[in-house]
């Protein structure tokens, strides 16, 4: 995968809801946030259940990082919206790993930035 494939995953994630998440996330994936705590496989999805969805995200800040050709990591800086709500702001990390033929999310953090 190279790196604008990589962050089009991101992108997805952030915009597409539950059916990105079931197509890009590792069963064995874990997630942290505030304050929501720690996530890991199928609560993951559980936890989108009725949440309103991201209408826009910006990444900036990015960096990517490969520790071995079957490894991406990417590090950035995201503001995203909800319908009128004000702006979130955080620093993230995700990293995905090949799984047999396919590229998925094993890992991602958000940290709330001000």
């Amino acid at each position: 995968m190279d790196d604008d494939e990589a962050w089009e995953l991101e992108r997805r994630l952030w915009l597409e809801g539950a059916g990105a998440y079931q197509s890009l996330v590792a069963d064995e994936c874990l997630m942290a946030f505030q304050p929501v705590g720690i996530l890991a496989g199928s609560e993951i999805v559980r936890a989108l259940d009725g949440a309103s969805r991201w209408q826009d995200v910006t990444m900036t800040e990015r960096r990517i990082a490969r520790p071995t050709e079957a490894i991406i990591v990417l590090a950035y800086r995201a503001q995203g919206r909800r319908d009128v709500d004000s702006p979130y702001t955080a620093h993230c990390t995700s990293t995905y790993a090949q799984i047999g033929a396919e590229w998925r999310l094993v890992q991602h953090q958000q940290t709330p930035a001000h």
